[in-house]
């Protein structure tokens, strides 16, 4: 059985897509949400204020005054011009170096970054097939491997969806990425029935021994998906929603407590659209709960949400999350900090934990360093990172690299 999707005529809200494919990233190393317009200018969400930030390492492939005739309609402020720009793009110079490109340019690393990225894995899969996993690059918070197992999902179904997500098991970020893609398809495939999705991810991943998050993955990616519908693509109607209200609470409290993790972290995303923005109000609900740990998780996702608050100046963030209330702080900007890094900022995930209380640094800098480790970048690269950090958290890091690097 083959499923199609209409991704071209996509009328996607580009402030919503901020919010997918990330989740998995920090549950199994964090993510970030955006709201509403549906234009906005690539090239203002560029913008650091004042601040400098080096976020590029070492070993550069590409020469920067390389010609790239599509970046102009890449960085436009038009959806549609954009992807079809990527997609000019990797026909003419494929997959590898079409993310390089990508990686070196100006495109934010944000989600409009994210979804122009896309492209390159749509069209990897087109090329390659399942093989298209091997192609793809880490960058752009893995957007390749997105789109390569989302174009999967929909050509040929769930038997895609584990060989290719088995493909990226070389790395765990990588591989709870790709699952965590592959549960976003699966709604899809279902026609966002819910319950449904959730059991074919239980199907497909309970089993997994040496990953046991990624069945929680999976249903993140379904749960996301059951709340902003993106990949209802170019159908010309609405698909029937039948696991959305205005209770702030569901759809997580008619599942299961094996569901819950991966509900919870998204639910915040919906109590925010509930209450139109207000952050306060969404902290002081997921507070309200009733449940420790499904506070805890719906906390993290409200830090996770004002990430993309800061259009990338990481300063920001100490003002915004007040917010969430003096109880949950310090949780929001050692997450903050996380979420820098995990969508390509590495230097303002740095900045971050340089300015933080003494009391938070500890914290702070053991959740970046632990995302430099499983980083999937090489051994010098890492050690470029650990060298940017202060002391003498900057011995800690450089303690789990040294040995090998000396040899």
């Amino acid at each position: 059985m083959k499923f199609k999707w209409n991704k071209r005529n996509s009328k996607v809200n580009l402030k919503i897509i901020l919010l997918l494919f990330i989740t998995a990233a920090v549950v199994f190393q964090l993510q970030e949400y955006r709201h509403q317009p549906k234009k906005t200018s690539l090239q203002s969400n560029n913008k650091q204020s004042s601040i400098n930030f080096n976020n590029s390492s070492p070993n550069s492939v590409l020469g920067a005054k390389e010609d790239v005739p599509e970046m102009k309609d890449i960085m436009s402020s038009e959806q549609a011009v954009r992807l079809k720009a990527a997609r000019k793009l990797v026909e003419r110079v494929d997959v590898e170096k079409a993310l390089e490109i990508l990686e070196r340019s100006p495109l934010p690393h944000t989600g409009e970054g994210h979804l122009v990225v896309h492209q390159i894995g749509f069209y990897a899969y087109q090329k390659y097939g399942v093989d298209a996993i091997l192609k793809c690059k880490d960058y752009f918070l893995y957007a390749c491997y997105h789109g390569a197992i989302i174009e999967a999902a929909s050509d040929q179904g769930f038997d895609a969806i584990t060989k290719m997500t088995d493909k990226c098991k070389e790395s765990s970020v990588r591989y709870f990425q790709c699952v965590h893609a592959a549960g976003h398809s699966i709604l899809a495939i279902w026609n966002y029935d819910l319950p449904q999705a959730l059991k074919t991810c239980d199907r497909l991943y309970e089993k997994e021994d040496k990953f046991p998050e990624a069945l929680s993955s999976c249903h993140n990616g379904a749960f996301m998906e059951n709340l902003f519908g993106v990949h209802d693509w170019g159908t010309a109607k609405e698909q029937k929603r039948d696991w959305l209200s205005n209770d702030p609470y569901f759809p997580c409290n008619a599942f299961e407590e094996k569901y819950q993790k991966g509900c919870w972290l998204n639910q915040a995303a919906r109590i925010y659209q509930i209450n139109k923005g207000d952050i306060a109000k969404t902290s002081q609900l997921c507070q309200e709960v009733g449940n420790d740990q499904y506070a805890a998780w719906c906390m993290d996702n409200v830090a996770r949400q004002i990430h993309p608050l800061t259009n990338g100046d990481p300063s920001k963030a100490f003002q915004l999350c007040q917010q969430a209330g003096a109880k949950w702080y310090d949780n929001c900007i050692v997450v903050n900090a996380g979420s820098f890094y995990s969508v390509g900022g590495r230097g303002q995930a740095i900045f971050i934990c340089e300015n933080t209380p003494p009391s938070v640094k500890q914290e702070c800098y053991q959740t970046i360093i632990s995302q430099i480790i499983s980083d999937p970048i090489d051994r010098s690269q890492k050690e470029f990172w650990c060298k940017k950090i202060e002391q003498p958290f900057q011995n800690q890091c450089l303690s789990n690299f040294t040995p090998l690097i000396s040899q």
